[in-house]
């Protein structure tokens, strides 16, 4: 029981091991998605649809995400027109036939898109659709996505537009439907598309303001010594992460942080110490709780890779590296965070996107102050715009994002900017046990040589499923 109670984080591993493991047996099985077998699959059809977002532009297309009237969701391209395209909460009638999608190349389309819960994709002229009502999604993601897109046209009135426009949105609010192509292309390339997609990042910025204005500026120390001004505090920080939260939308990775920083926060409330590993498991078993097929999605892959990464090579690199000054400490620190989530998230970024970033640290010492001040700056913008300091605030806004836009693509231009390699599956498997080996034979400030096999042997297996794949 001793040994059970200093590692009370088996606690919620055990129930999270048996979730994963229901979530990959669910997902392979593809006749166990129910709601993914539908009689209208391939077939010149008829179909009443309502939009569940807002459209994303494409190069010749508009792409919105449809719930069909029998539960069912479907990609829905519809051909751009000088006329009014349709908007979140529409009711089309639409002439098209729903497709599954197939491989592009070892990458499976259609199974992806089942492991999200979306039957297929579809593609309309304009004339096979028409607009016949209008019905508000009334549960919370409908909220949060309606009062995303308001704040996304309140800077709009701020006076931001063009490119400044997409990448404010999409680093403040998680909106990326007005995010350009070339934009993502260059922070993709230049490693610095986290920034632009709302995670953990983001909400641990959100959570060091809301200490930093609630201390005074570190002036005062958090109130956790009243209990009725530390129930105060916590309650007040919880709010606002989980506010913010809402307004970006719900997305897993924010939730996964929200729900993160919330076990914190209880722990303080309660004047617990509490491991930081039973926060990360017990936050990724609710999110796989609520849905297991989360499991599946890229984002909560990364957003946990990250972190644990973060947790485990991260702390080692720490402890390491002894730096003097405060100044040199900041900068030792964000590369350090920024070297272990590279490490974590290298196999699931060559096998999702088959590149990598060769000039990452670069990118992260420039983008992730840049992140804080932006969110500083967009929501400021955001409390003041019923008066004219809110004008001058959207104007400093829109040139601090156009100034980290370019120095974004300026480390794009950079001589060998991206390494292309495209991994299978089981060479991300046997990649992540060559890493955990590696961790294993440094650990302790020693070297543990017998590892170094276990290191070889993953990376040959990692060569033999290339090779054969390519045979």
């Amino acid at each position: 029981m001793r040994w059970l109670a200093a590692h009370t984080w088996l606690i919620a591993l055990v129930p999270l091991v048996v979730i994963i493991l229901i979530s990959g047996y669910v997902g392979k099985p593809l006749n166990l998605l129910k709601d993914t077998e539908v009689d209208y699959i391939d077939k010149d059809t008829v179909l009443a649809m309502r939009l569940q977002s807002n459209g994303q532009e494409r190069a010749k297309t508009i792409r919105y995400e449809a719930e069909i009237e029998d539960g069912s969701k479907v990609l829905l391209y519809l051909q751009k027109d000088s006329l009014a395209m349709p908007q979140l909460g529409d009711i089309l009638m639409v002439k098209t036939k729903v497709e599954r999608g197939g491989r592009l190349g070892d990458f499976d389309y259609g199974l992806y898109l089942r492991r999200h819960g979306i039957i297929g994709s579809c593609w309309a002229y304009r004339r096979n659709w028409q607009v016949i009502g209008h019905e508000e999604d009334r549960s919370i993601r409908g909220y949060a996505r309606r009062c995303q897109y308001r704040l996304h046209e309140q800077y709009k009135k701020m006076g931001v537009d063009g490119k400044e426009l997409g990448i404010l949105s999409a680093l403040t609010l998680g909106y990326r439907e007005e995010l350009d192509k070339d934009v993502q292309r260059a922070f993709s390339a230049s490693g610095a598309m986290h920034v632009l997609a709302v995670s953990g990042l983001h909400t641990g910025i959100v959570w060091g303001i809301v200490i930093w204005v609630l201390t005074l500026g570190g002036w005062r120390k958090p109130l956790y010594e009243e209990r009725w001004k530390r129930w105060l505090l916590s309650t007040l920080i919880i709010t606002i992460l989980w506010g913010y939260a809402f307004i970006t939308g719900l997305s897993p990775s924010v939730m996964r942080s929200a729900l993160m920083l919330t076990f914190v926060e209880c722990s303080f409330l309660f004047k617990q110490q509490t491991s930081r590993w039973n926060a990360i498991l017990a936050a990724a078993l609710m999110i796989l709780i609520i849905n297991p097929l989360s499991l599946w999605r890229v984002s909560f892959q990364l957003s946990f890779a990250a972190v644990l990464s973060i947790m485990l090579v991260g702390s080692k690199l720490q402890r390491k590296v002894v730096l003097r000054g405060k100044m040199w400490q900041y900068i030792g620190g964000l590369l350090i965070v920024s070297i272990a989530a590279q490490v974590g998230t290298m196999p699931l970024t060559l096998h999702y996107f088959g590149q990598m970033s060769n000039y990452f640290a670069l990118t992260n010492l420039i983008v992730i102050p840049m992140a804080g001040v932006l969110l500083w700056l967009g929501f400021s913008t955001l409390a003041m715009s019923w008066c004219i300091l809110g004008e001058w605030l959207g104007v400093a806004t829109k040139w601090c994002t156009w100034v980290l836009r370019e120095a974004v693509e300026w480390i794009e231009r950079l001589p060998f900017s991206t390494t292309q390699i495209s991994l299978s599956s089981e060479s991300v498997a046997g990649l992540y046990c060559a890493i955990i080996c590696g961790l294993l034979m440094l650990r302790g400030g020693k070297v543990h040589w017998w590892w170094l096999i276990g290191v070889v042997t993953s990376l040959v297996v990692i060569l033999i499923c290339e090779l054969g794949l390519l045979c």
